[in-house]
């Protein structure tokens, strides 16, 4: 079971960056406070891949605890009102609810996504994506689903207690809005919630977390 899982995963994850190829380079659109933001054109797309960087000093399990509890998405990404699992087949594969309120006057988005947890054996390195689904919850009155959207996670051990962080994001709201307002908001968004993790992992109920299926360098 546990084999078919990383089965799975990898070929999502190989879809992902197959999906995400683009011939345009990565541009530098913030650099602060030791986050980095980069976006690029993506083919298909209207919309930018955002990608973001930091390095996190602690540990590894306390970053992915705070991604993988969903009561922390509001504090994570001011948009989100909800963060709620719907389904889970373990604690790696599970389906993640987010609400998400839209600045007046657009209407408030929701997701499902489909998310999952591999850690390599070799490196640690631990990847997180979610992949929105499409069909598998009912429509909710007022609120538009976003049926197009990927995120992914990578925290990769680099000695002396230090993790890289790195953040890559291709989401389409669905519906008329302006893909130069999306892109707008697709790097102070990101760069919020980079910032509002390293702060988050800091606490002590993630900074001491231990984790069933994750392994510490």
């Amino acid at each position: 079971m546990w084999h078919a899982r990383r089965v799975v995963a990898s070929l999502l994850l190989v879809l992902w960056w197959a999906a995400a190829s683009a011939d345009e380079a990565w541009r530098l659109e913030k650099d602060e406070d030791g986050i980095q933001i980069y976006s690029r054109a993506v083919d298909g797309w209207d919309i930018r891949e955002i990608r973001g960087l930091t390095t996190f000093h602690g540990r590894l399990s306390s970053l992915v605890a705070v991604i993988d509890d969903p009561a922390t998405g509001p504090a994570l990404n001011k948009f989100v009102a909800e963060s709620t699992v719907t389904q889970r087949d373990s604690d790696t594969r599970y389906r993640l609810y987010n609400l998400t309120r839209m600045p007046w006057p657009l209407s408030d988005r929701d997701v499902l996504n489909q998310r999952e947890i591999t850690q390599d054996t070799a490196t640690h390195a631990v990847t997180i994506i979610d992949n929105a689904t499409d069909g598998l919850l009912p429509p909710k009155n007022g609120l538009v689903r976003i049926v197009r959207s990927r995120q992914l996670w990578s925290f990769t051990p680099k000695g002396n207690g230090d993790v890289q962080v790195e953040l890559r994001w291709l989401s389409d709201p669905n519906g008329p809005i302006p893909s130069t307002l999306i892109n707008a908001l697709s790097v102070s968004t990101p760069f919020h919630t980079i910032d509002r993790l390293r702060q988050i992992a800091q606490r002590p109920q993630y900074a001491q977390a231990r984790l069933a299926f994750i392994a510490e360098p």
